[in-house]
């Protein structure tokens, strides 16, 4: 099968399954009452949608938004799977040596970021942007009942596919993450819900376009949530702080990065969760098309 027709099979069923998701996701594998949560918790399955934009600059220059659909369906209490569809995908390197005085890009090519959904932009020339539907992805999550160290442990398998609408806002390759997740609550922070979560992944490239470059990076998400107030129902009520951390290593370019970033988050009312996110790279390189700054805002709801 074609690439084009494996992408066009792909944007229908997915489409499809992630309308069917968002519309009739069961509420019945949650452990608890999730409206006392935030959605943050890798351990909690409750069924919940998410739309959220985010804004990435790059060092090079490139800006990269996108608008993001993300929902989580609960199979049972140990097993779930979240998708992310970024209906909304915008590259702009016109801000990159890739603009010609006037007005035009190319030819050349500058690095288009390392594994946080933007592609590879070395081939762009003419228009200095470009807007459609990018990459989405599926991951299945499965709670073990391993109790090492103190925690909670969890498996996964993040899977990357080729949806987007022009080649310049995707990958082209179907990408295969493999994680092992550790989580464990902090009980001496003032109040209950404190944790910290150490996510570890591992992508791979599977099969694809043979003119990308191969794929081989470890991925760390690793982040505390903080409880900074009750959620009362009043303005100061609801309060939380995630700081969160990604150390990123590329095997293929033997090339490390770092970035942080804090979200602030608040409980509007139960079920209903507003967030803020910003983030920056550390000491970013230019030429490997690190992440230099991040903005991101977002609503989480629960889906019972």
């Amino acid at each position: 099968m074609k690439l084009p027709d494996l992408k066009l099979r792909l944007v229908s069923s997915l489409a499809l399954a992630a309308a069917m998701l968002f519309i009739g996701a069961p509420a019945t594998a949650q452990e608890g009452d999730p409206t006392a949560e935030t959605g943050t918790d890798p351990r909690d399955f409750a069924p919940k949608f998410m739309p959220y934009y985010r804004y990435t600059e790059l060092e090079n220059g490139l800006e990269n938004q996108a608008l993001t659909l993300f929902g989580l369906f609960a199979f049972s209490s140990t097993a779930a799977m979240t998708y992310e569809i970024p209906v909304g995908y915008k590259v702009d390197v016109s801000d990159t040596p890739l603009e010609n005085p006037d007005g035009t890009c190319g030819p050349g090519g500058i690095d288009g970021g390392e594994g946080i959904g933007i592609p590879d932009v070395s081939f762009l020339a003419g228009n200095c942007e470009k807007t459609g539907v990018g990459d989405m992805n599926l991951r299945f999550m499965w709670r073990t009942d391993w109790d090492a160290l103190g925690g909670d442990w969890l498996t996964a398998v993040q899977v990357d596919l080729p949806t987007a609408s022009d080649e310049r806002l995707g990958s082209e390759q179907v990408k295969l993450g493999p994680a092992l997740i550790f989580v464990k609550d902090i009980p001496a922070w003032p109040g209950p819900g404190a944790f910290y979560a150490l996510m570890n992944f591992y992508f791979f490239d599977a099969f694809g376009d043979d003119d990308r470059d191969d794929v081989s990076m470890y991925l760390g998400r690793w982040f505390v949530m903080l409880p900074l107030s009750e959620p009362d129902g009043s303005f100061w009520g609801g309060w939380y702080a995630l700081p969160e951390f990604q150390p990123m290593y590329d095997f293929e370019e033997s090339h490390f990065s770092f970035w942080a970033g804090p979200e602030f988050g608040k409980m509007l009312s139960p079920g209903n969760i507003f967030y803020l996110k910003t983030g920056w790279g550390a000491d970013p390189d230019e030429d490997e098309g690190d992440r230099d700054f991040t903005f991101e805002v977002g609503y989480r709801f629960f889906m019972d």
